[in-house]
């Protein structure tokens, strides 16, 4: 979040499939009423209508919560923010099911969460008896593995956990999530987890990838154990063992999973990248990781193109060499790729190494002995991930097993039962994010520790992949959401009259629906908590309109769930910002969308949205992890001072910083950016502004430290706030970057959608195919060089023209300043 024109950008790669999915975006049928039903939907149209009329009207009697950013930042002191995934427990019973909801957020305790065998409650909550601790008060201590340490490797002052804050991950139904919840509670490193699933749930599909490998994958738990412990036995053999650096390069698939977890069984550690990226980045990987002799690369075309990029650097071999190990001497291919022994072997002698098949060696390998590991701990190194390299060198994160495990324990929705709101054994998940990318890398350990199924997919089998899976877990990054909304709403705008006119309703009434519904069952939508009378009043409104939204919900909005397979539970955005426009657009599609917020460097994350308390505003990134502290400081106080930052009031905008199990032991060979990156208390500086919403407890990102624009007149601007105001409201506009440091006024730079363009009549259809064929053309990762020179210059002719005609520019800034007139200073405006 705070990065809205860039990282939209680096998150292209999108979707081009046909039906469901047809040129990067969800296609939903609408079907056409009949001529009969037409007549008696426009008769009954003009009835609904005044229903919202009058729905509107008593709108205007609930005060909607102010959502203002303040701009003022001071130094109060506050306790710091600290959740340890909160449910309250209460003593009388609710009355009524409004109540229920408010009190369920409020933290009340639900029926049978304190059923716990002994060996749950000594996992979870720490030996009880008084000899094992000296601390005061009725708090229990974190778990022994949970003690943070200082940068200096002495342990911080330990704290305490008041027991009514503690949430119960367990279920009161299935004896099997209790047995996968204490198993992610004492697990130990990261592929430890499958001999337990092994155990548990042997026979269940973990893993399932048609397309993505040399032949059709289906693997059991069982099968996978077994899978990743042959893994482990063929890199033992290859040389690896405990602290051996192992370089990853290469895209999706079950064999990447597969090499993964094998080479930290094996107790080394791999440091990855993407096949795609440059050569010159791949060749810096694997010499600042020290990776020693072995390399696991996509497949044989990986390995031409490093031949070929040697040899036109005046190099042989295959230019990964390092100063520890020398040049690499044994590569593991992760696929054939079609490609016979023969021609695998010509490749092989060509670059001077040793070359095997992962599949191959996994056939011929013994399985590692379950009863002999490889002493693998929490706070042994699991991975080094390179973070990207915009300016400069990337720089190479190192996250220990310990790091990655504290993924694997968020909720949710922690004050519902586990049941209702988690996932469950069985359930499934398409894999479409890079895997080398922190965060698709947990999520799936996430799903994986409960008992669910990760489906590889890619961006030509996406669409029928959710048809035949149906999955009820997601991870997307925002560039895809937004592609599916505006597919939806572009084939909105071409239904009939009928059709737009219902659509339009349906909106309107849907959006009051979803809003007021909160309302009335206490939640926050805003700054402050609504009043009893706010809420008497929004049940009125919700039971008006409560008809005509489940009418929308039947014919539209259930369509654009059935393009999401149907099962859908919850997806989670995470990568870059969600413009709030898209988050209102899926909660009116009935689709429960939760904002995650962290970075590489905390595994990665720090924060995230509820779905028992979903805030859906802009900038909204939710509440702390389990076990973990987020501040709000000012960045202007020095953060290896004599004390620790103190927070800033509830509302103030500061620089966010966070501690926690899943944050970094650090920078590889960089202990200077590891000291500026986590202070001497072991707070980590994320370099986000934001503020906590007083109401609600919710982190806001309001923009990045370095995003900061100064006027000439010496006003501080943030741009994100801005630039998410002007997507959501903006048809035209598809991406907008603000600028204008030391000038008089704000400079926005807009790239606008062809699509409208043509809608709104400043081109020919014709001359907007083009347009967007170009556009989609050079933003094709693989498209050429002399491709891309092209099209930018197609691209660059057409912007003249387009500037060039006032009546458009006049309409856009018009659209710009209505979209920030509200709840923006007057320099904050683009004029």
């Amino acid at each position: 979040p705070g990065r809205a024109a860039s990282d939209r950008e680096s998150d292209a790669r999108r979707a081009r499939t046909t039906t469901v999915i047809y040129h990067r975006r969800i296609e939903i049928r609408i079907p056409e009423p009949p001529n009969r039903g037409t007549k008696m939907i426009v008769r009954g149209s003009a009835i609904a209508a005044l229903a919202v009329l009058l729905a509107a009207t008593a709108e205007a009697f609930v005060p909607t919560p102010s959502l203002t950013t303040p701009k003022t930042t001071t130094t109060s002191s506050r306790a710091s923010v600290f959740l340890a995934a909160t449910v309250e427990k209460e003593t009388t019973a609710t009355t009524s099911s409004s109540t229920d909801d408010a009190d369920a957020v409020n933290g009340a305790a639900l029926p049978g969460m304190d059923v716990m065998s002994d060996l749950d409650e000594a996992v979870l909550f720490g030996d009880p008896s008084p000899s094992t601790s000296d601390r005061s008060g009725d708090g229990v201590p974190y778990p022994a593995r949970h003690r943070r340490k200082s940068r200096t490797g002495s342990l911080l002052p330990d704290r305490t956990i008041p027991a009514s804050t503690i949430a119960l991950d367990h279920s009161t139904k299935d004896p099997l999530i209790n047995k996968l919840r204490t198993m992610r509670d004492t697990a130990t490193s990261c592929p430890g987890i499958w001999a337990r699933l092994a155990e548990h749930c042997p026979d269940m599909t973990a893993i399932v990838d048609n397309h993505l490998c040399d032949s059709k994958i289906q693997y059991s738990f069982r099968r996978m154990e077994e899978t990743v412990r042959r893994s482990a036995a063929a890199f033992k053999n290859l040389g690896v063992t405990k602290g051996t650096k192992v370089a990853i390069l290469g895209e999706n698939s079950a064999m990447w999973l597969v090499a993964d977890h094998g080479i930290q069984m094996a107790g080394g550690a791999s440091a990855v990248r993407g096949a795609d990226a440059p050569a010159d980045e791949l060749r810096y990987i694997y010499e600042h990781s020290d990776s020693a002799g072995v390399a696991v690369l996509q497949g044989p075309r990986l390995m031409k193109r490093l031949l070929a990029d040697s040899a036109k650097r005046g190099s042989s071999g295959l230019g990964l060499r390092n100063e520890s190990n020398g040049p690499v001497r044994t590569v593991v291919l992760m696929h054939r790729e079609k490609q016979t022994d023969e021609q695998i072997r010509a490749v092989a002698a060509e670059a001077g190494v040793e070359v095997h098949v992962l599949s191959d060696l996994i056939a011929a390998t013994e399985p590692i002995s379950p009863f002999d590991p490889i002493p693998v701990g929490l706070d042994d190194l699991s991975t080094i991930v390179y973070t990207s390299g915009t300016t400069g060198r990337p720089k190479g994160v190192m996250l220990t097993h310990g790091n990655l495990l504290h993924q694997i324990s968020h909720r949710i929705a922690p004050t519902k039962p586990y049941d209702e709101s988690e996932p469950l054994p069985g359930e499934s998940t398409i894999a479409l994010l890079p895997v080398w990318h922190i965060t698709e890398r947990t999520f799936e350990l996430w799903i994986l520790a409960r008992g669910c199924s990760v489906n590889y997919s890619s961006i030509r089998t996406f669409k029928n992949d959710l048809a035949s899976v149906k999955p009820e877990w997601l991870v997307l990054v925002p560039r895809v959401l937004e592609k599916v909304a505006l597919g939806v709403q572009d084939k909105f705008s071409k239904g009939s009259p009928a059709v737009r006119a219902l659509v339009k309703l349906f909106t309107a009434t849907g959006n009051i629906h979803h809003k007021h519904s909160k309302i009335a069952r206490g939640l926050v939508v805003g700054d402050s908590k609504p009043s009893k009378v706010n809420r008497l009043l929004s049940s009125l409104i919700v039971a008006s309109v409560s008809p005509l939204n489940a009418a929308g919900n039947k014919l539209v909005w259930s369509k654009v769930r059935d393009g999401f397979g149907g099962n859908n539970k919850a997806i989670i955005s995470g990568g870059s910002a969600l413009a709030g426009g898209l988050e209102t657009f899926y909660e009116l599609c009935g689709m429960t969308v939760l904002v995650g917020y962290g970075l590489t460097e905390c595994s990665p994350l720090i924060s995230h949205r509820r779905a028992d308390a979903n805030l859906v505003t802009a900038g909204c990134v939710g509440r702390p992890c389990v076990e973990t502290e987020f501040r709000v400081v000012n960045p202007e106080q020095d953060p290896n001072g004599p004390t620790e930052r103190k927070a800033l009031k509830d509302g103030e905008i500061g620089v966010v910083v966070a501690r926690g199990p899943q944050v970094m032991s650090g920078y590889y060979k960089n202990p200077e950016a590891t000291s500026k990156a986590i202070d001497r208390y072991g707070w980590f500086d994320t370099g986000d502004l934001g503020r906590i919403n007083p109401a609600t407890g919710d982190l806001v990102l309001t923009g990045r430290c370095k995003d900061t624009i100064v006027l000439s007149n010496g006003e501080n601007i943030e741009p994100s706030p801005i630039e998410d105001a002007v997507l959501s409201a903006v048809d035209a506009v598809e991406q907008i970057c603000l600028t204008g440091q030391d000038g008089r006024s704000l400079v926005a730079v807009a790239v606008l959608n062809p699509d409208e363009l043509v809608r709104g009549g400043y081109v020919t259809e014709k001359r907007g195919k083009e347009l967007k064929d170009v556009q989609e053309k050079v933003n094709d990762p693989k498209c050429t060089e002399e491709d891309c020179a092209e099209g930018c210059d197609f691209l660059r002719r057409a912007s003249e023209e387009v500037r060039a005609d006032g009546k458009l520019r006049e309409a856009i800034v018009k659209e710009m300043q209505a979209a920030t007139k509200e709840g923006f200073r007057a320099w904050e405006r683009v004029s």
